[in-house]
């Protein structure tokens, strides 16, 4: 919070004092918290004064220190800096580092853990969050979403929305009314040109080097030498280029785009104008994401506005309304209050990931540690074989160890099997405790 006098008494102005990385995302572009004003605030206003958020109204005490112990750990952290602190009063939590013999049994234990939250805490699955530093191709989330539908437990992944705006034909649509917005985004026109079959690379880098000996952007030489058919461009790409570049003005010409609508209903008017001729294809749950939309962007706002803002809200939205244990990337977590958060693969070589930025990956795993008001657990395998083994840092069957973050800390590692079972069940380990590299290894905590 940062305050600033004025002659009638003292204004205040909300603006998190996160760092760069965190105030450029579009999760407070679309509050209204315009990153640039938030990042020269100090500058703008030479009385202003930064009161810190030291006290967290979110978390239980020993979440709190865990989460600190992450964060304070960052050798170029300034000393003076106020500690984060839990509200007076505020219940201990539960916090635990959990360490499993490898991929499978932390994915059978993670479901278990899930389980047991749900049948023996009164949580709702929709409660509980489960986060990765990255999960590409869904190789961490896939077993214990399977784990989980084995169980009967509902799931809830907001990345749907990813899928569906990067649907090929979805990007080429959205892509267009970038141009709409904007008829000389050259970025717009680069991606319209790779996702366009005949179309290849070296088609974008003869209108790229050409741009470039000239001093100017993509778009300029793009628009301007189109209908002479790409004379200078690799023969085979020449008519696809000039097809693709002419019906797409073709498309934007025949729009009325207003400046901004006062009722922000931009994707019912995006519908109807992608079906003006030439028709722009879309699916039809990129239509519904698009109304989705709608309901929940602030008017007024121009169609610029609303392109950026598309993809976040979705995915607000997404998650707003799930019913199931939610399954997200850490990055995706700011901002969420949950009951309990689980974070999976926290290793050394996957948290922080290699060549990487260390003090934001620490950021980030603090971020993480810090959505859950009563449980909190972090996950990590001893080895990993198959896909999870080649995220991050590549580490097949090697010993691992957990992230540089987690150690000498307030909560020290336990072995996941026996915590969960003598947290929940009745001290027996299960099959899956003794996880091998073949076959599957079914069996659950005997719980009381």
């Amino acid at each position: 919070m940062r305050a600033t006098s004025v002659s009638s008494g003292c204004s205040l102005t909300a603006a998190p004092p996160f760092s760069a990385s965190v105030t450029t995302s579009s999760r407070y572009g679309f509050r209204k918290a315009a990153p640039e004003g938030i990042l020269r605030f100090p500058d703008d206003y030479a009385d202003s004064a930064d009161y810190s958020l030291t006290v967290s109204h979110r978390c239980g005490a020993d979440i709190i220190r865990w989460a600190r112990h992450v964060i304070e750990g960052d050798p170029d952290r300034e000393d003076d800096r106020p500690r984060l602190q839990p509200a007076h009063g505020a219940p201990d939590g539960e916090a635990a580092l959990l360490a499993f013999a490898g991929h499978k049994a932390e994915a059978h234990g993670v479901a278990e853990l899930v389980s047991a939250l749900i049948e023996n805490e009164g949580l709702r699955p929709s409660d509980i969050l489960i986060m990765f530093r990255g999960d590409y191709n869904n190789v961490f989330s896939k077993p214990i979403k399977e784990r989980l539908a084995e169980m009967g437990i509902d799931v809830d992944d907001p990345s749907w929305v990813d899928d569906v705006l990067d649907a090929p034909r979805n990007r080429a649509a959205l892509l267009r009314l970038k141009l709409l917005a904007n008829r000389c985004d050259s970025l717009a026109w680069a991606g319209l040109l790779r996702l366009e079959s005949g179309v290849g690379e070296k088609f974008n880098l003869s209108i790229y080097e050409r741009a470039k000996a000239d001093g100017i952007d993509f778009a300029t030489p793009l628009l301007a030498i189109h209908q002479d058919g790409f004379p200078d461009s690799p023969a085979a790409s020449r008519r696809p280029a000039a097809v693709l570049v002419g019906t797409t003005l073709a498309w934007l010409d025949g729009q009325d785009a207003p400046e901004e609508l006062e009722d922000a209903q931009w994707g019912a008017w995006i519908i109807e104008a992608l079906r003006h001729d030439p028709v722009v294809p879309m699916t039809d749950d990129f239509g519904a994401l698009l109304l989705g939309v709608d309901e929940v962007i602030e008017a007024p706002v121009t169609l610029a506005r609303y392109l950026t803002q598309l993809q976040p809200l979705a995915r607000d939205r997404a998650q707003a309304q799930a019913r199931g244990v939610k399954f997200m990337s850490m990055n995706m977590s700011k901002g969420l209050t949950v009951r309990a958060a689980i974070v999976v693969a926290a290793e050394e070589g996957i948290v922080p990931r290699p060549n990487a930025d260390v003090a934001e990956e620490r950021r980030l795993l603090y971020v993480a540690m810090t959505r859950a008001k009563e449980f909190q657990y972090v996950t990590w395998a001893r080895r990993r074989t198959g896909p999870t083994a080649r995220a991050g840092m590549p580490n097949v069957q090697a010993r691992r160890n957990e992230s540089r973050f987690l150690r000498n800390g307030p909560v020290t590692t336990h072995d996941g099997p026996r915590y969960i079972c003598d947290r929940w069940g009745e001290g027996m380990l299960p099959p899956w405790s003794r996880e091998t590299d073949g076959g599957d290894v079914p069996g659950r905590c005997a719980t009381v």
